[in-house]
């Protein structure tokens, strides 16, 4: 059902650009260097991060030399910066190993308890000394005198040392023997990944080729975390795929962190070089773009799953009491969503560096594509369901919300703005008739700004009675967006005046239509009061209604259609 990616293989669509990231970032060297135990479950995603945090610590420690070529980075405002990657990537390593390794329970739908694995051990065969080609003492002598270098030096070795407890084992890397490093890793071989034909010619090619080969190995081991994900959803263990999902946004978090360093290059010396690249970039890879088909696979996965119980995203977030694990992987595919697009917002921002050399004809159209993938959302079905739930529960909410606000203004003297006193001088009746038939009848078409033209200045709508009313014209227009959104298609808008006097009318109307809630017809009914001017503008106008009966009767309406579903299907 998912398209899971497989290594050395370009997606659907990817196209030759998607090659060309593949030969220019290397990434089949960097798979190779992965290292991998096979009876060792946690190697697939521990191998691929160690490597990525090796080539960091590459980063960090030419960053640090005062040889480097690359000068803009030897601020310690830079320097700081690439250590919080590594903060960031031992912190995920530490996580994974302390999920892996403490047993913590997770709970399947209607099944018992179960337990992970146990407490991880030293791998057979890879005890050894402590690490001799890693770059990490070297860095944190450097680090450490730099400004501010010792408060970065002490939260890496207690962040480390946070992952040896979790690991059960000692990597090697501050001096002690535990297991061994440089065997399983070979920083030696990871050190030279990097390195281009056009180094020479390109010196900052070095930068941009680590930063990539660090994401490709936290795509990849984001790409097993997703793997484990389906797996959970499968067995219907919401709470594990809860835990996998959630992770997974941490990866998308640690991955903006590693793209952002190439921020910190200067236009003038970052553009010349994207121009030499010109397409190649993070949306290339046929990792990342496999990631967001997986994610968005399993979410339809969850909400099939859901349809056979007769619920969909917006009656768990409604009934989150009830349905708490459901409502649980809702929020965490909901922080996922927004991490991936603030990833993809994020590195728009970064590639309009180049957006300039457009017109000179140097960098392919799709590099310039980016804005569009950075503004839509990644999980549309999730951001209708929140726009549902938000419209539900102002309906629902509407009258104790509103004399709430009013209470509290009163309270600090706000209210006055609100005075309004009915108009004393007498309209005409056919004025009045008038512009109550073009009120309901700019309703039922849907004409905003003739709606809103029949009010006076200032207009005073309070609608319900005893809420905030709106008193001007941005208020109104608001008020009318709100009618719409709550019936996006109107059938009818009938009314009946009760009652008459100089220059006011007393009206029941009644509206039926389409709701926002999957198109359910639905009706409300108001009594209104509105009071003219003399030339028949509409000066004050009050209704009372009851929104929470509306929203109880779109709700009980939505479940039936929802279980009138699985009646069909069975």
């Amino acid at each position: 059902m998912t398209q899971q990616y497989s290594r050395g293989k370009s997606t659907p669509g990817s196209g030759d650009s998607a090659s060309d990231y593949q030969l220019y970032i290397r990434t089949k060297q960097v798979e190779q260097a992965w290292p991998a135990i096979p009876v060792r479950p946690l190697s697939s995603r521990l191998g691929p991060l160690l490597v990525s945090f090796e080539i960091t610590l590459k980063i960090l420690q030419e960053s640090l030399d005062k040889a480097a070529r690359r000068l803009y980075l030897n601020s310690s405002q830079k320097c700081e910066a690439v250590a919080v990657c590594l903060n960031l990537q031992l912190r995920l390593l530490t996580e994974f190993a302390s999920r892996e390794g403490m047993g913590h329970p997770s709970r399947s739908m209607g099944a018992p308890y179960r337990n992970r694995t146990k407490k991880i051990s030293a791998p057979k065969g890879l005890l050894g000394p402590a690490s001799d080609e890693s770059v990490w003492r070297d860095v944190m002598e450097k680090l450490a005198r730099m400004n501010q270098g010792k408060r970065l030096c002490a939260e890496l070795n207690l962040r480390y040392r946070a992952l040896v407890e979790a690991l059960g084992f000692d990597l090697g890397l501050a001096g002690k023997a535990g297991f061994d490093y440089d065997k399983w890793i070979k920083p030696a071989q990871v050190h030279d990944l990097y390195t281009p034909d056009r180094r020479n010619d390109y010196p900052e090619d070095a930068l941009f080729v680590r930063v990539h080969q660090v994401c490709e190995g936290l795509l990849e081991a984001m790409h097993v975390e997703l793997r484990d994900t389906e797996q959970a959803l499968y067995q219907v263990d919401y709470l594990g795929a809860e835990s996998r999902v959630l992770m997974t946004a941490r990866f998308a978090r640690s991955l903006d962190a590693v793209l952002d360093l190439l921020g910190e290059m200067s236009q003038t010396e970052y553009a010349p070089l994207r121009l030499a690249q010109r397409d190649i970039n993070i949306s290339q890879s046929p990792r990342w773009q496999a990631g967001k088909s997986i994610i968005k696979d399993h979410f339809w996965l969850f909400i099939q799953q859901l349809k056979n119980y007769g619920l969909d995203p917006f009656l768990v977030m409604v009934n989150h009491k009830e349905h708490v694990v459901e409502h649980r992987l809702l929020q965490a595919f909901k922080r996922l969503a927004r991490t991936m697009q603030e990833s993809l917002s994020n590195h728009f921002l970064l590639m309009q560096n180049i957006q300039g050399s457009a017109e000179v004809g140097n960098i392919d159209p799709d590099t310039l594509s980016l804005q569009s993938p950075g503004a839509s959302p990644l999980l549309p079905e999730l951001v209708k369901a929140f726009d549902k739930l938000t419209l539900w529960t102002s309906l629902k909410n509407a009258r104790q919300s509103g004399a709430v606000i009013r209470e509290l203004e009163e309270e600090h003297g706000l209210a006055k703005k609100y005075d309004r006193e009915p108009p004393t001088k007498p309209s005409t009746r056919s004025r009045m008739l008038r512009t109550i038939d073009r009120y309901f009848k700019t309703l039922r078409e849907g004409d905003r700004e003739a709606w809103i033209a029949l009010f006076s200045d200032p207009p005073h709508l309070e609608d319900p009675k005893g809420s905030r009313p709106a008193v001007s014209r941005q208020e109104l227009d608001l008020r009318f967006r709100n009618l719409r959104n709550l019936f996006p298609r109107i059938d009818s808008c009938e009314y009946q005046i009760l009652a008459e006097d100089e220059n006011s009318l007393q009206v029941q109307w009644t509206i039926t239509g389409a709701s926002f809630l999957e198109d359910t017809l639905a009706s409300a009914t108001r009594d209104q009061i509105f009071h003219f001017d003399s030339k028949g503008h509409i000066r004050m106008t009050i209704a009372d209604w009851n929104p929470e009966a509306l929203a109880d009767q779109l709700l009980d309406q939505h479940r039936e259609a929802m279980l009138d579903a699985i009646g069909r299907i069975d």
